[in-house]
C-alpha cells in the first residue's frame, strides 16, 4: 500500500521546490549580476511548511489507517527522514546564497568546478521520487553513490584551497569559497541519508550504505540465498551492546519453502574474531554454535552470514515457562558447560583480573548512577569505606588468586545468548565474539547475575530465576570440587562483584541498580574481611543471589 495521494503529491512538490532552490543557487554562482529573487526567499518558508504538512499527514495515516502493515509504517518513516534531509539541503542552498554576497572577486571560482557538485546533487534529486515510489534499490544506491563523488571533489578542493591560503592575499575570498563548498559537501551527506532511507523503505531494515554493501557482497557470494539482496526480506531480531547489527535474511522461494540465514553486520575486527571463535567452537562441539555461511568485508564494514538456529532464548523461556521445562533446560545447560570445560581444559594457570575488568567499565556505570561515587563516611567511631577503598583493599586477592586451569569460555554467558530448541531438546550458543581461554568462573558469574538482573518482579517468575541460579551454582560447586579447584568461591565472589556492578550500566531503575550494587559491596566486604585466612575456606554468603 502506498501512502495517501495527498502525502505523495506534497512530497513530489517538495522535491521539485528543493531542486529549484539548488538551481537558483547555481545560477547565482554562475552569473555575477544575478540577484536573489523574492521567490527564492519565499520558497524557503514554503519548504519548511511543506515538511510540517507531510509530517502531519504521515502521522494521521499511521494513526487512522487500520489496514497499514509494517511495510507501510516503514515507508512512512522513510518519507519523514527524507523530508527532513530535503529541508536541510534547502537550508544549505540558502547558506550558499548568503555566502555569495561576500565574494568580491569571483576569480576564485575559476579553479573550482562548482558545477560538478551541483550536477551530482541535481542528478540525485532527480532520482528520489522514482526510487522511493517504485521501491527501486538500484536507484537508491545511485543516490548514495553521489555522496562518495562529492566527498572526493571536496577533498581535492579543500587541499588546494588550504595550500593557496598559505601564499595568497585573497584570504577572505578563499575562506568564503571554502564555506560554499562545505555546504555543498554537507548536501551530499543529506543525500546519502535520503538514499539510505529509501533502502530502508525497500528492505524493511535500517542499514547504512556501508553495511548494505557488505551484506550485499556476502549474499552474492553464497549459494544459500539465491536471490539478490533487493529481492529478499530482511528483519531485525535483536540488537547488541557491541554495536553490531543482527537480523535475519529470508528468501521465500517459488516452491513455497523459506530459506533463512542470520546476519551480523558492523565492525570487521569484531566479526572476524567471532568468525574464528565460531569455527573453533565448531571443532570442539559441532552443532553447538551456528555454522559460518559466509563472511565478507567491504571497506569499514563487514557482514557475517550464519546458519539460522530455531528456538528461543533461555531468557524468553524462563519468563514464560513452567518448572518442568526449566528442569530440561537446566539439564542441557549443565551437560553443555561440563562438556565445554572438560573438552577445552588446559593445564595452565590463568587469572581473570575481575576487578581490573570492573575498573575498565566503572566510568560508564558512574555516569548513569552517581551514587557509586560516594566517599567514605564516618558515623561516630564507625568508618564506612568508599567503593574505591574497597577495590584497593581487594586488589591483592584479585591479582594473586589464579584459576588452576583454563578453559575456552563463552565470554558473555547471559540467558539471552543461550538458545533452547524445545522440539529437539537441544541447546545452542550465540554471540561468541568474546570467547577465549579463560577462568570458567567468568561464565559462571555472568550467568548467575543475568538471572538476578532481569527487572521482573512477579513471584512465580522470580522463583524460576532464583531456582535456575541456585541449582546451577550447586552444579558448578560440585564441578569445582571434582577438579580440585579450592579457590573457586573466592574467584566467583570477585566475578560476581564485577558482573553486578558492570550490569548497572544497562539498568535505569535506580532502586534495582542499588540492589545489585549493595550485593557487590557485601560480597567485596566479606572477602576483604577474610583476608589473612586461607581462601580455600572462604564461602559466598547465603542469599546474596536471591532478590
Amino acid at each position: 500500500m502506498l501512502p495517501s495521494k495527498g502525502i505523495a503529491n506534497n512530497f513530489r512538490f517538495m522535491v521539485v521546490q528543493v531542486t529549484k532552490q539548488l538551481e537558483h543557487a547555481l545560477h547565482l554562482l554562475d552569473e555575477p549580476t544575478a540577484q536573489i529573487s523574492k521567490s527564492f526567499l519565499n520558497a524557503d518558508d514554503y519548504i519548511d511548511n511543506q515538511k510540517s504538512r507531510i509530517e502531519t499527514e504521515c502521522f494521521s495515516f499511521v494513526r487512522f489507517n487500520r489496514e497499514a502493515d509494517d511495510r507501510d509504517v516503514d515507508f512512512i518513516r522513510a518519507i519523514n527522514v527524507i523530508t527532513g534531509n530535503l529541508e536541510r539541503i534547502a537550508d544549505f542552498a540558502v547558506n550558499i546564497v548568503n555566502q555569495v554576497r561576500f565574494l568580491g572577486d569571483r576569480k576564485v571560482l575559476e579553479d573550482t568546478d562548482h558545477r560538478a557538485y551541483f550536477s551530482l546533487l541535481l542528478k540525485g534529486m532527480d532520482l528520489i521520487c522514482n526510487a522511493l515510489f517504485e521501491r527501486d534499490s538500484s536507484l537508491a544506491l545511485e543516490i548514495c553513490r553521489a555522496e562518495d563523488e562529492l566527498d572526493k571533489l571536496y577533498h581535492d578542493d579543500f587541499q588546494r584551497i588550504l595550500s593557496a591560503l598559505r601564499s595568497s592575499e585573497d584570504v577572505g575570498e578563499l575562506v568564503t569559497l571554502l564555506f560554499i563548498l562545505h555546504y555543498l559537501e554537507r548536501m551530499g551527506d543529506a543525500l546519502l541519508n535520503i538514499g539510505e532511507a529509501i533502502l530502508f523503505a525497500v528492505l524493511g531494515e535500517r542499514l547504512k550504505i556501508r553495511q548494505y554493501r557488505a551484506l550485499d557482497a556476502a549474499i552474492s557470494s553464497t549459494t544459500t540465498i539465491e536471490r539478490p539482496l533487493s529481492e529478499v526480506e530482511i528483519a531485525s531480531i535483536w540488537g547488541t551492546r557491541s554495536g553490531l547489527r543482527v537480523g535475519v535474511v529470508q528468501d521465500h522461494e517459488d516452491s513455497g519453502a523459506t530459506t533463512k540465514v542470520l546476519f551480523k553486520g558492523g565492525n570487521p575486527e569484531k566479526l572476524q574474531q567471532e568468525k574464528e571463535n565460531l569455527e573453533r567452537w565448531g571443532q570442539i562441539a559441532p552443532g553447538l554454535v551456528p555454522e559460518v555461511v559466509e563472511y565478507r568485508r567491504k571497506g569499514r564494514d563487514a557482514a557475517l552470514l550464519l546458519e539460522y538456529i530455531d528456538g528461543n532464548t533461555v531468557q524468553d523461556v524462563v519468563l514464560n515457562a513452567e518448572g518442568d521445562i526449566l528442569q530440561k533446560i537446566l539439564a542441557r545447560i549443565e551437560e553443555t558447560v561440563r562438556m565445554m570445560w572438560t573438552e577445552t581444559r588446559q593445564e595452565q594457570r590463568v587469572n581473570g583480573h575481575y576487578l581490573q575488568q570492573l575498573r575498565d567499565r566503572i566510568d560508564d556505570v558512574a555516569r548513569l548512577h552517581s551514587f557509586i561515587e560516594d566517599e567514605n563516611i564516618s558515623i561516630g567511631e564507625l568508618n564506612v569505606p568508599s567503593r574505591e577503598q574497597l577495590l584497593d583493599a581487594a586488589n591483592e586477592i584479585d591479582a594473586e588468586t589464579d584459576a588452576p586451569f583454563s578453559v575456552f569460555i563463552h565470554g558473555d554467558f547471559n540467558l539471552d545468548n543461550i538458545i533452547y530448541n524445545r522440539q529437539n531438546d537441544t541447546l545452542h550458543l550465540v554471540d561468541v565474539y568474546r570467547s577465549r581461554d579463560m577462568d570458567y568462573v567468568q561464565d559462571v558469574s555472568v550467568f548467575l547475575v543475568s538471572c538476578y538482573r532481569l527487572p521482573v518482579f512477579e513471584q512465580d517468575i522470580r522463583r524460576n530465576l532464583e531456582a535456575l541460579s541456585s541449582e546451577f551454582l550447586g552444579f558448578v560447586r560440585s564441578f569445582a570440587r571434582e577438579q580440585g579447584d579450592a579457590t573457586f568461591e573466592a574467584r566467583l565472589t570477585l566475578g560476581l562483584v564485577r558482573s553486578f556492578i558492570t550490569s548497572m550500566r544497562f539498568e535505569l531503575n535506580r532502586g534495582f541498580a542499588r540492589s545489585m550494587y549493595d550485593r557487590a559491596i557485601l560480597l567485596l566486604t566479606t572477602l576483604i574481611d577474610h583476608k589473612g585466612k586461607s581462601l580455600e575456606s572462604f564461602d559466598i554468603p547465603d542469599g546474596v543471589l536471591a532478590y
